[in-house]
């Protein structure tokens, strides 16, 4: 799905040389987080450890953007951390870019965050009243100062960290810079991914996706677990835990939408294929959901796999009827309806060839508000197609998500107020069906977690927001 309501969630990478080896590591986290880019495309950066002192260059724009030969030769150093930002709505401008860094009696610390800390607000007031003092309204300065807080009563970082972790409630994957080491932590519900590798030369990694591991050259070692924090320096690996390991696994809940959307189709998450995941979902929908059709293809690119799926299991044929212009802005980002609906026409263009006269199945990832989905239905049929059905490879998305994706208010998650009839009638197409959420959860073989599934259930295994429980309450009745 294109027009998309919902913002992806950032990316984080981490890079170290436990040697201690000066090295060209900025071009290696560029390397790492270009491979992120999918997870946002609001702004970059990349900090930088060289003998003590920290070097950061970051900006609003697209890595190749924020980014030059010049800048990345300057940054030599033996680690680096780096993030990609998606759209926020309520934090703005260069108080928005990560990575950010700070002194404290104890040295630097850099961090890089991905996710959402759901009571940031009441911290940084109880901060304030003892004396810390903000730059910005972003919730990653919340997490520095609490982390400068305890740190003064904890014998090392990590006893900070497990007291930091006690004191936030949210979803988050975090890569840290000090100046002997990088960090990863993850929520204890593992909510938001975080993964490790380790490459010939003995350098390691940390990154929200497997795939930035391949494109830095780098072999995955494993997922960091859920309420886990690995500490990487010239001594060697170690972690320390929320809870322990088993109740960790048990207690995992990767979100499902990495599945769906989010991830990679290259990447493995805890321990199941992306792409394998929703090809399997296609298969499913296939079963779920049969389509007398002449021919199934896919919404470039997210419903790729899964309209395979479903063209292998149903045995009908798959084609490619819709071209992607990818020079052409993302249309969610389009500030009125006008502007949204011409990128969609800017954005695709119809074989018309191959669809007049067919009868068609058209396979996506999911539906947010619709338009998208609307006028793409709308070209096929401009182009001949005698019916447009469509399947989508995910449940009715009905409720927001509070765990580090920017999505939209409920009155605009169009299954939140209308039934699938409903929803078939606004699109206009022929016949509509969503996999279930079992189906969907049974494609994520091999994970080696659980699921947050909030969206679709309206279960939050976070906790909600105290402002907006009357309003999931109103969606739940």
């Amino acid at each position: 799905m294109q027009n998309r309501d919902w913002d992806e969630e950032c990316g984080v990478f981490g890079a170290i040389n436990p040697s201690g080896e000066i090295s060209d590591i900025a071009r290696t986290a560029y390397y790492g987080i270009f491979s992120l880019q999918h997870r946002g495309q609001e702004s970059a950066g990349i900090a930088v450890c060289q003998g003590g002192t920290v070097i950061c260059h970051k900006a609003p724009g697209l890595v190749t953007e924020v980014f030059d030969d010049v800048t990345l030769h300057a940054m030599q150093g033996y680690a680096a951390i780096g993030h990609v930002r998606f759209p926020s709505s309520d934090v703005f401008g260069l108080d928005s870019v990560q990575p950010m860094h700070i002194k404290t009696k104890s040295g630097f610390m850099s961090i890089a965050t991905n996710g959402s800390i759901m009571n940031a607000p009441e911290i940084r007031e109880i901060l304030k009243k003892e004396g810390a003092i903000f730059q910005t309204t972003a919730d990653f300065e919340v997490l520095l100062a609490m982390i400068a807080k305890y740190r003064i009563s904890s014998q090392t970082i990590e006893d900070a960290l497990l007291k930091m972790m006690k004191e936030i409630k949210g979803a988050y994957s975090i890569v840290m810079m000090l100046d002997d080491r990088i960090i990863g932590i993850r929520d204890p519900l593992g909510i938001r991914p975080l993964v490790m590798g380790e490459n010939t030369e003995g350098m390691y990694f940390l990154a929200s996706e497997t795939c930035a591991l391949d494109a830095v050259g780098a072999t995955y070692v494993r997922d960091i677990l859920p309420g886990e924090i690995v500490s990487i320096t010239k001594s060697g690996v170690y972690s320390r835990y929320f809870t322990d390991k088993d109740t960790a696994r048990a207690n995992g809940h990767l979100c499902i939408f990495e599945f769906v959307y989010f991830a990679r189709p290259d990447s493995i998450m805890d321990g199941a294929s992306v792409y394998e995941s929703r090809y399997n979902t296609g298969r499913t929908l296939a079963l779920e959901a049969p389509c007398d059709c002449d021919l199934v293809i896919a919404a470039p690119d997210s419903g790729v796999a899964a309209a395979i799926g479903f063209s292998e299991e149903s045995g009908v044929p798959y084609g490619s009827a819709l071209l992607k212009n990818r020079y052409v802005g993302r249309t969610f980002i389009q500030s009125t309806q006008i502007q949204r609906e011409l990128s969609v026409r800017l954005k695709f263009s119809v074989l018309k060839s191959v669809v007049e006269g067919k009868r068609l199945l058209i396979v996506d990832d999911s539906i947010i508000r619709g338009t998208t989905t609307k006028h793409t239905i709308s070209l096929l049929r401009d182009a001949g197609a005698k019916e447009v059905h469509m399947r989508v490879a995910s449940p009715p998305v009905r409720f927001p998500c509070f765990y580090g994706v920017s999505t939209s208010e409920p009155n605009e998650l169009t299954a939140s107020h209308s039934s699938v009839e409903d929803v078939r009638l606004m699109i206009n197409a022929d016949s509509l069906s969503y996999v279930s959420l079992d189906g969907l959860k049974k494609s994520t073989k091999g994970i080696c977690t659980g699921h947050c599934a909030s969206c679709f259930d309206g279960e939050f295994p976070a906790g909600i927001p105290e402002k907006h429980k009357e309003m999931i309450h109103r969606i739940s009745w």
